[in-house]
């Protein structure tokens, strides 16, 4: 298991942003972000990577450093327009071949041969709607890394429609603490007691979810309030169908810092832990609506309801973790003794730890 120095130690948060964060697959956004002709920076580990999709609708990742003079290209988040360096003016197109150079007389080799000072690109898939990068130049490829969790993530992307919400904060907590706490539900008496507790239509009875594993990944399947979905069919006709509808709440960890949940399929909450430093992780959270047929405007008016009691409920819980996630950051820090372990409440804590540490060590 983890031991508890692994969530405080600053030399092994830099093993981890080398080890882990550089051979694996990660998240770096969904290929509807990009309509036109856009890019977006993005970090992955300690690297900094630039995210465009050329005519083809390929995605490409490429390191943020212009190829003139190592300036950064860009800061994190979406840019309209090409990629332009802000030092020089330098414009490189859906590729990362240079094609505007400001004087460039002065540059003949790279006017003559401008594919030799291309920007340096890093692997780069889809999986539906999912872009994934990945740092090191070998190793398996997306879907054998994604298992099972690949034909999931087509499901969901032939759903999406629209990001119907997204937000950007920190936590003052290790990444590894905030993803532990998002894969069991035995805090959630405790903590969620005003907000989770009460949510309408999930499952109120005492039957445990359903866990699932697959390598390096994990997912629960916790079964809808029954009376609540007797309720709910009376009015879903005004709604209409929606492509993936069932009858759950589900809950996915795509190893190691992507988690993305649903409840019946209306609509995909997809969040990603950025490690920033072993005590501070960015939370990139996005709510994705999805495409309806035979939609009343009562059926729209109460689906604009379900998205904003949605987007407040995501919120409230964000906050009620974020909280705790730094009480638990605080004790770990003076922690000597190793974690225990529920037997069928933390079974996928327990999994998360078996997956990271013979990729920590490697």
């Amino acid at each position: 298991m983890i031991p508890p120095i692994n969530y405080h130690s600053s030399s092994i948060f830099q093993d981890e942003l080398n080890s882990i964060f550089t051979k694996s697959w990660i998240f770096v956004g969904l290929k509807l972000e990009f309509e036109g002709l856009c890019h977006a920076g993005r970090r992955v580990g300690k690297h900094e990577l630039v995210i465009q999709f050329d005519s083809e609708g390929l995605p490409h990742a490429f390191r943020n450093v212009c190829s003139h003079r190592s300036s950064r290209l860009c800061k994190e988040g979406i840019h309209t327009g090409a990629i332009r360096c802000p030092y020089h003016g330098w414009v490189y197109d859906r590729l990362g071949t240079p094609v505007g150079i400001p004087i460039k007389e002065a540059f003949p080799e790279v006017v003559a041969h401008p594919n030799n000072f291309k920007l340096h690109e890093v692997t780069c898939e889809l999986a539906g709607q999912f872009i994934f990068a990945r740092i090191a130049s070998t190793g398996e490829s997306l879907r054998e890394y994604l298992g099972d969790e690949y034909d999931f993530l087509i499901k969901c992307s032939n759903s999406f429609n629209s990001i119907e919400d997204s937000f950007e904060a920190n936590i003052d907590a290790n990444w590894k603490i905030i993803i532990e706490n998002s894969l069991e539900g035995y805090h959630v008496p405790a903590v969620h007691n005003k907000t989770f507790m009460q949510a309408d239509g999930m499952g109120k009875s005492n039957d445990a979810p359903i866990f699932c594993f697959d390598n390096k990944h994990s997912h629960l399947i916790h079964a809808a309030d029954k009376d609540w979905i007797r309720r709910f069919a009376k009015v879903e006709k005004q709604i209409g169908q929606w492509p993936w509808r069932f009858e759950y709440y589900t809950h996915h960890l795509i190893f190691p810092n992507l988690t993305i949940t649903s409840f019946m399929g209306y609509s995909f909450h997809i969040q990603i832990f950025q490690a920033e430093a072993f005590n501070k992780t960015k939370i990139r959270s996005q709510t994705i609506g999805v495409n309806f047929e035979g939609m009343t405007q009562v059926g729209k008016k109460m689906i604009e309801q379900i998205y904003k009691d949605g987007h407040n409920f995501t919120r409230q819980v964000f906050i009620e973790d974020s909280e705790i996630c730094k009480e638990i950051q605080a004790g770990i820090s003076q922690a000597s003794n190793p974690q225990i372990f529920g037997i069928g409440l933390e079974d996928r804590v327990k999994h998360f730890h078996q997956v990271y540490t013979p990729l920590q060590e490697y």
